[in-house]
């Protein structure tokens, strides 16, 4: 397709989501017969559809379609479809963002090794104005040699336990459909099975990572009898969508021992209310706002995937 109009409307609340005039640039040097129209808002961006062969875009609605009839392609830094829920015509190809894995990846590394250090903890006394909190950390646990269990393993899962293994992360992954090769990256002891084996595996699991989708039927998939099949000493990492764990029973199992700790970077409802269960300073809880993806480039990763796909 010989690309004439590209029409960028990439505002954000978040900093890093917004489109930058380098961005722009960019699209500009690489298509220099293109005219790319940068719009700072849902008005411009309506008024100039009429013209639009490719759209990058947070934001699209069903009805757009009919101001369109040039465009061809959609582009959405968004991983989930629930954040752009629509129905394109036949002649329009509809990508999403699969940046987010490297990203996220770090994020929930990240929490693991200050979960399991003891840098959390002993962050969280200095803030109560300890100033020796020794006896806070004694239980600290090594990263090598554990089992990290990663439930909807698809391309950011896959990035999360390929940042593992260095560290000596044994890693099982849990997805709805068998796939055929394992991860050129698994070890001998690494394993991928089907959820009908989640709850024989979830009894051997030192962390549990949750990467799933909230269209696909997960609602309350970790309900309080699944969470009870993990270890005493178990954490639980949700990165994917909120839907999937049941917070109440989340709460009570962290209040009453039955689980050393949880890092959350979603929530059923966001922005989380002081109507949550989680919404307490329960032992061993750790909350992040919805950012397991920011960075500052992240933008760029998205460039870098709409030129690859809009060169081919």
């Amino acid at each position: 397709m010989k690309i004439e109009s590209i029409v960028v409307f990439q505002e954000s609340t978040v900093p890093c989501f917004c489109i930058r005039a380098s961005h722009i640039a960019r699209l500009r040097a690489a298509y220099p017969a293109a005219k790319v129209t940068w719009c700072r808002s849902e008005a411009s961006f309506q008024k100039a559809l009429p013209r639009a062969q490719v759209a990058l875009t947070w934001r699209f609605r069903q009805a757009w379609f009919e101001r369109a009839p040039l465009l061809r392609r959609i582009a959405t830094p968004a991983a989930g479809r629930d954040f752009f829920p629509i129905t394109p015509p036949p002649q329009v190809a509809v990508r999403h963002g699969t940046h987010h894995g490297p990203l996220m990846a770090e994020t929930v590394l990240g929490l693991m090794l200050a979960f399991n250090r003891g840098i959390l903890e002993a962050y969280g006394r200095q803030l109560k104005g300890e100033l020796w909190p020794r006896e806070a950390v004694y239980d600290i646990r090594l990263l090598r040699g554990s089992h990290a269990v990663i439930v909807g393993f698809g391309h950011v899962a896959a990035a999360i336990g390929r940042l593992l293994k260095p560290f000596g992360v044994r890693v099982t992954g849990v997805r709805r459909t068998p796939q055929k090769r394992r991860p050129a990256w698994f070890s001998r002891d690494d394993a991928l099975v089907t959820t009908d084996r989640l709850d024989a595996v979830l009894p051997q699991a030192d962390h549990l990572i949750l990467v799933l989708p909230s269209d696909t039927g997960t609602d309350r998939m970790f309900d309080a009898a699944r969470l009870a099949r993990l270890p005493r000493h178990a954490v639980v990492y949700n990165v994917g969508r909120g839907n999937c764990i049941d917070e109440a029973a989340l709460a009570e199992a962290l209040k009453s021992g039955a689980l050393r700790g949880a890092c959350l970077d979603v929530f059923a409802k966001e922005p989380l209310t002081a109507a949550s269960p989680l919404a307490k300073n329960l032992p061993g809880l750790v909350r992040m706002p919805h950012a397991a993806a920011f960075a500052g480039e992240y933008m760029d990763r998205f460039l870098d995937e709409v030129v690859e796909w809009l060169d081919k």
